[in-house]
């Protein structure tokens, strides 16, 4: 499957939406705790675009700040209304990884990889990775 761009996405209650005009770099599955809290669920996709090919068409991104595992800093962009996180943007990366969740087709993009597996969840399996990281 493949993205048919450009492609729009939003938040649950209506108030974000953004545009992406170009290919997405990958899409991954993260079994982090820091993933796993944000999503509510055993896992989190990550959907890396270049930054310069997202861009917010309307409503309020509020965000907040954490360390990444790689000794920089991850900004957290949520809905400012629902509390939808939209995407999240490892600072100074140029990329801006997009919550495919919130695409208006998500059935359009499938991971390629998942990555912290060592913190995965035993009964969880997902068929289709070309690749699997013990860690990031």
């Amino acid at each position: 499957m493949s993205l048919t761009l450009p492609a729009e996405g939003g938040c649950q209650c209506g108030q974000v939406r953004y545009r992406l005009s170009g290919e997405p770099v990958w899409l991954g599955v993260c079994h982090c705790t820091e993933c796993k809290r944000s999503s509510g669920a055993a896992f989190s996709m990550s959907l890396r675009m270049r930054e310069g090919e997202v861009e917010l068409l309307q409503g309020e991104l509020k965000a907040w700040s954490r360390p990444s595992d790689k000794k920089g800093e991850v900004r957290c962009d949520f809905c400012a209304e629902c509390g939808v996180r939209v995407w999240h943007v490892p600072v100074g990366s140029g990329f801006i990884h997009v919550k495919p969740g919130t695409l208006d087709d998500p059935s359009a993009v499938e991971p390629l990889f998942e990555g912290w597996t060592k913190r995965k969840a035993p009964w969880l399996t997902i068929t289709g990775l070309k690749a699997s990281f013990e860690e990031q």
